[in-house]
């Protein structure tokens, strides 16, 4: 079993990176580039950028800072939700965390193919153990954004009804996702891997990590609507910021696509706020909305993601894959 965690890595990453989803990739990168272009045409020639230029230094700083808030958040999620099974280190974490989500700008996406690799081998976390933690994630992740979204399509985002029934979707996603862990069926499938959604402290953290996550997309659409002057309320930035949280797991790539089905969609979920304008004016706008709110994005992940890249390359490079795969230092079986 000297090599069970490498042979692991390279049969799965064989899977991931095969020729027809690299090719598909790809071709959606480059798709992605051109609903870029059209979304940066529309915005150019149909929208007012004086606003742009004239904002308050703290409110372009503010996108760049809401920006990397929702990463370094999402690390901390991430570092929760594995708790109950392995104990690693909060700011390892964080770095393979903008790592990845530097990479997912990439023509193929290798931010998931590199947390696994990097995982497995440098931590020594078995590839079933890694896979389990990213349908926690997920789940954790769509619970969240299902209860804002059911909250804020009831009460229109406004008074104390909003905020309880936030609270209680969420306590009742808890508790249905630790009695689903608790299943017979599911502990015999998951052996012991069902903590991760099935411990208390980690379900909390996954389901308000990621209400926090989606908060922080928000405050950053929010300063792009400021910025812009725009009278969409906290329904419609709500609204918006979970189109856009969802399309950037689009599999086609990261690039292009999330910015034009905002941009497409920003004219219906804010319909009344954006009322009164020619159509060829709402377009502009629109597409200038979600191209402000996405470079704050983006100016604070690329740069530091060169860094922490480089650091976790090199660590990956110099570590020797574990001779017994996931044995070491597991919370569970301990």
């Amino acid at each position: 079993m000297m090599h069970e965690t490498e042979n692991d890595i390279s049969g799965l990453s064989r899977r991931m990176l095969s020729p027809g989803r690299i090719a598909l990739q790809t071709c959606g990168f480059a798709m992605g580039l051109v609903l870029l272009y059209f979304c940066l045409r529309k915005a150019i020639g149909e929208a007012d950028w004086t606003m742009v230029w004239n904002a308050e230094p703290w409110l372009l700083a503010s996108l760049i800072f809401f920006g990397l808030l929702s990463t370094v958040i999402d690390g901390f999620v991430f570092w929760g939700v594995l708790m109950p099974y392995r104990r690693l280190k909060t700011m390892e974490v964080q770095g393979v965390n903008m790592s990845a989500a530097f990479l997912n700008y990439a023509p193929v996406r290798l931010g998931t193919v590199f947390r696994i690799a990097y995982h497995a081998k440098v931590d020594r976390v078995g590839i079933v153990p890694i896979l389990s933690w990213f349908v926690a994630i997920t789940i954790t992740t769509m619970a969240c954004m299902a209860s804002i979204s059911a909250a804020t399509l009831l009460t229109g985002a406004e008074g104390m009804a909003f905020p309880i029934l936030i609270a209680g979707f969420l306590i009742l996603s808890g508790l249905a996702l630790r009695a689903l862990a608790k299943a017979p069926i599911i502990q015999k499938f998951a052996a012991g891997k069902e903590r991760m959604i099935g411990d208390p402290r980690a379900l909390a953290i996954g389901l308000f990590g990621r209400l926090l996550v989606l908060a922080s997309n928000c405050a950053r659409m929010g300063t792009a609507v400021v910025i812009l002057e725009l009278n969409l309320g906290v329904r419609d930035v709500i609204l918006l910021s979970v189109v856009g949280l969802l399309a950037s797991f689009n599999p086609l790539g990261r690039v292009g696509w999330r910015e034009w089905t905002l941009a497409l969609m920003t004219p219906y979920l804010a319909a009344e706020s954006l009322n009164g304008g020619g159509s060829e004016a709402i377009e502009g706008i629109s597409n200038q909305l979600v191209l402000i709110e996405s470079a704050g994005e983006a100016i604070a992940i690329l740069p530091l993601g060169v860094i922490t890249l480089i650091w976790a390359v090199r660590r990956l490079l110099r570590t020797s894959p574990a001779p017994d795969g996931d044995s070491t230092q597991t919370v569970i079986d301990s």
